[in-house]
């Protein structure tokens, strides 16, 4: 299952490895700026890296997304 969807100027795509999560994102120039696996319980840490790199709205729609590709 991959997810990839575009938000704000950054284009992310959420891929299922072995039953986790990966969140690999884009700059609009087409460089890749974040890749990590979501674990099962996400720490802090890991969407504070994401929000830093690019915005806050940005990380709540992909945080969004991982949880409805969980389920």
């Amino acid at each position: 299952m991959n997810t990839m969807f575009e938000s704000g100027q950054f284009f992310v795509r959420i891929q299922n490895k072995s039953g986790r999560l990966k969140i690999t994102i884009w700059n609009n120039r087409g460089d890749k700026i974040f890749s990590d696996i979501l674990g099962p319980e996400p720490a802090i840490q890991f969407w504070q890296a994401v929000e830093s790199l690019t915005s806050s709205a940005v990380a709540e729609e992909i945080r969004e997304k991982a949880l409805a590709a969980r389920t």
